[in-house]
């Protein structure tokens, strides 16, 4: 099957991109020097070599407003200040404690980072003690400088809140004569008394390293270590709810676009194995809880770093977590014996159903729990409990010419269902509680060559549990992640004479209709509504480096070596922390290349029209 027809329209549109962006950048440099049309900036200058005196450029992720109105802080506290530059191994170690006199209900934590140079985008973790209570990453610097603002809603973390703790932040960085981008990191609790009544987790345990008394974070790495913690949890618990973070990183970080290990070498140079479904299971004493069909995450160095300047990936700031609800679990869990709570990541095996990963999985979790002071013990039966095997289907095709393999196509999907529900006996009665999954998954790609790739992945589902009110029916939330992008990697043949290249085309969405299970429980005043978001990212970008580049840090700079363009729409509806239901929408555009502007930048009181993800490449054989 000839792939020459695809090649050329997709350099043809290349070539369209370039032209266009040239001209729209020149357009918009004569715009903003001659009508002083300007970027957002914090009051942040730097002064280069030559006297002249540049902004840093704000690198934003598009999110939800948290609250109506960020004024009126009952108090304020520096959580984190510190300045990250060769940071491997030495995270900031500080301490925690509650601020006196200060009435609050609600905490935000403001995350402020700074950076003037080149390096790497680094993935930062934030712990009080050995749990994790925030992951984030951050932006690639650039050379004028860059910054940015984001806020977390940080209140069913109330209970570490009201108590002392220590604090570690990891973010490993290096600073050298070619990586220079320090990250100047400050990190602010806000707290509001809303008014309004709070029901915090009784207790929080971690499943993590527990290395705080090291003064490390406690982060776990799969396949490497084993991500496991054995508790005697009170007996007379009537909620429980865990809330697990994992990522892709290294050789995991692409997974989504790795394939069945055994079409690993079809093509000269490997692709990677384990293929392209990740599975994050938590297991009770041996038996499936729940699983998470990850968000695939992308960094700001992922797939093309010309695409997340200014505008970053969504979840950069803010990795989401998942949550479990292991209240049906509460049957075993309250008799007062040892339990064992792990983590894993698998992939799909087309011999073994479920298969290894590569390095690695960072993963924690916590187990938040609830308890009943009107009982010692609370007790009850399994009504259900089903946990059968996903099911598979791959459907595999390689073209080959004059004895060569020229393209492979490969589609996979995957099924699964999962529930458990249970009668529980506690100081108000019986009561029935359930935990059911619904996932589907397909991922079709078609490699021209092991650097070449065009890929379309959806993976979507639901997820429901018991609300507080027994009379209330059962909540249920869902997802859908597509993601479509076609890569074109040229390796130079001398890559110290020549340029090597990335051309990128990328379009994907997140939308859901939600009812976080840990805000609800905390806050059930407040989070008693769905929030519904729908967002889109499509962009297109070229970049190019050689070893020359490399040896002065240009190939890492996404304002040197890159042109792209990169739009994100965004729609939000859904209850905030200082009452009442927020409307809102986003519309963004933005250019990258010597000098990465903000072009369009719309903001609206009210939900947006979001246009659907395009899917690139063929869809079935």
């Amino acid at each position: 099957m000839s792939t020459s027809s695809p090649s050329r329209s997709r350099w043809q549109h290349l070539l369209s991109l370039v032209v266009m962006i040239g001209v729209f950048g020149f357009a918009v440099f004569i715009l903003s020097y001659g009508f002083g049309v300007t970027s957002p900036t914090i009051g942040i200058e730097h002064a280069e070599a030559s006297g002249s005196v540049t902004q840093p450029l704000d690198v934003l992720q598009v999110q939800a407003p948290i609250r109506k109105s960020y004024e009126g802080t009952s108090c304020q506290r520096v959580i984190v200040q510190h300045n990250f530059a060769a940071s491997y191994g030495t995270p900031f170690v500080g301490t925690y404690s509650p601020p006196k006199n200060c009435e609050f209900t609600t905490t935000i934590f403001n995350l402020s980072v700074t950076s003037t140079g080149i390096n790497y985008d680094r993935l930062g973790l934030l712990f009080f003690g050995d749990i994790e209570i925030w992951r984030t990453t951050t932006a690639m610097p650039v050379r004028t400088g860059i910054f940015w603002n984001f806020q977390k809603e940080m209140t069913i973390w109330d209970t570490l809140l009201r108590s002392d703790q220590k604090v570690i932040m990891e973010l490993d960085n290096l600073d050298d004569s070619v990586f220079t981008g320090a990250y100047n990191v400050t990190i602010t609790a806000l707290y509001y008394n809303d008014h309004v009544a709070i029901t915090p987790a009784d207790k929080i345990y971690p499943i993590s390293s527990q290395s705080s008394s090291k003064n490390q974070s406690s982060m776990l790495s799969i396949p490497d270590q084993n991500a496991t913690a054995t508790y005697i949890l009170p007996k007379n618990m009537e909620r429980a709810v865990v809330s697990i973070l994992a990522s892709g990183n290294g050789a995991e970080e692409f997974w989504y676009k790795h394939v069945p290990t055994e079409y690993v070498n079809t093509f000269s140079n490997a692709i990677r194995p384990y293929s392209p479904f990740r599975e994050v299971q938590l297991l009770i004493d041996g038996q499936l809880a729940g699983v998470s069909w990850p968000f695939p995450i992308i960094f700001t160095g992922g797939i093309s770093p010309g695409l997340w300047v200014p505008i970053v990936g969504i979840d950069t700031y803010d990795v989401p977590s998942f949550e479990i609800d292991i209240t049906p679990f509460l049957i075993l869990l309250c008799d007062g014996d040892p339990h064992t709570f792990e983590l894993k990541v698998v992939g799909y095996d087309s011999k073994t159903t479920f298969g290894n990963v590569a390095e690695n999985w960072y993963v924690t979790a916590s187990i938040f729990v609830w308890l009943d002071n009107k009982s010692d013990q609370t007790r009850g039966w399994f009504t259900e409990s089903s946990t059968p095997p996903p099911t598979f289907h791959l459907t595999p095709q390689i073209t080959t010419s004059a004895g060569t393999n020229t393209s492979l196509y490969l589609k996979l999907t995957a099924y699964r269902t999962l529930s458990h529900t249970s009668t529980l006996r506690t100081s108000s009665g019986l009561r029935v509680v359930t935990w059911v999954q619904s996932l589907a998954y397909t991922n079709t790609q078609n490699y021209t060559g092991a650097y070449n790739d065009t890929l379309f992945q959806r993976t979507s589902g639901t997820s429901t549990f018991s609300p507080t009110s027994r009379l209330a029916a059962p909540i249920t939330n869902t997802f859908s992640y597509p993601i479509s992008f076609f890569i074109a990697n040229m390796p130079a043949v001398d890559p110290i004479a020549t340029n090597s290249s990335i051309y990128a085309e990328l379009d994907r969405s997140k939308i859901s209709t939600s009812i976080p299970i840990l805000s609800y429980l905390t806050s059930p005043s407040v989070y008693h509504r769905s929030a519904i978001l729908d967002t889109r990212q499509n962009g297109s970008c070229i970049y190019f480096w050689n070893d020359t580049y490399y040896e002065s840090a240009g190939a890492i700079d996404p304002a040197k070596g890159s042109i792209g363009a990169t739009e994100q729409w965004f729609s939000f509806t859904g209850p905030v922390a200082d009452g009442g239901t927020e409307r809102y929408g986003r519309h963004v555009k933005a250019l990258d290349g010597y000098e990465p502007v903000l072009v369009l930048d719309e903001s609206y009181p009210d939900t947006i029209w979001v246009p659907e993800t395009e899917r690139m490449g063929k869809e079935e054989l």
